[in-house]
């Protein structure tokens, strides 16, 4: 592999990873404090929502709106993305800025409410609202710009194919090719979505409500780091 061969799979690994933490912090830190609720792993709402009706338990109100506010949301960014076209660059920053608006939103409202006292009061549903926003057009983000769609907010995926990499990997005495690039493109995703898991977990212990304010300062450090390179950063 050349040197820029290398350097490309380094950067299209790079910010995946970031994502994946940052989905991470903002799953954990939403689901211990408002609730329960999933932000980034959007689809463990239905799980719950599924429960509460076999069992006869009323939804939460926050649960019950995620769904269509990520859809909203998705539909938004895809509106967008497919104006500006060709555009790479100019939905990344849209897309990846949007969302760093969307958690900056959610840590400012967090400041002004002890959400985590009543997850189903108006502001809390909101803060929880701006975090599934934000998640929906990182999701977006990745399915509309760049040339491959790793998932950043649901690693069962990711854990299957690391896996499988990792059997190949031995089977093969390390020779396969293929074993590598599966071992490569997924390791980065769960190691930043465990730590991001981790991270949510301790800044929600000890910054209680205010924790929404460390995944506002992880996407603006990511809009900020992605918006100043001139290429697109992920490749195929």
């Amino acid at each position: 592999m050349t040197t820029t061969a290398a350097q490309s799979v380094r950067t299209g690994i790079r910010l995946p990873a970031l994502l994946a933490l940052l989905a991470g912090v903002t799953d954990v830190t939403s689901w211990i404090l408002l609730g329960g609720l999933f932000t980034a792993h959007i689809t463990g709402n239905l799980v719950v929502l599924s429960a509460n009706l076999v069992t006869g338990t009323p939804p939460r109100f926050a649960a019950v709106l995620a769904l269509p506010v990520f859809v909203l949301a998705v539909t938004v960014a895809t509106v967008v993305a497919r104006r500006l076209g060709a555009r790479r660059e100019a939905s990344r920053n849209v897309l990846l800025g949007g969302q760093a608006a969307l958690l900056v939103a959610a840590a400012v409202l967090s400041t002004v409410t002890t959400a985590s006292a009543d997850p189903d009061a108006p502001l809390a549903v909101l803060i929880g609202m701006c975090a599934v926003a934000a998640m929906a057009l990182q999701n977006s983000y990745l399915h509309l710009v760049p040339s491959k769609a790793p998932s950043t907010g649901v690693m069962t995926g990711n854990l299957v194919t690391a896996v499988i990499g990792v059997y190949d990997l031995v089977a093969t005495g390390g020779k396969s090719t293929a074993a590598r690039a599966h071992w490569r493109d997924s390791w980065p995703l769960l190691a930043g979505f465990i730590l991001g898991c981790l991270v949510g977990s301790a800044a929600s212990t000890l910054l209680h409500d205010q924790a929404a304010i460390v995944p506002a300062v992880i996407a603006i450090v990511i809009f900020v780091g992605v918006a100043s390179r001139k290429e697109e950063p992920l490749h195929a």
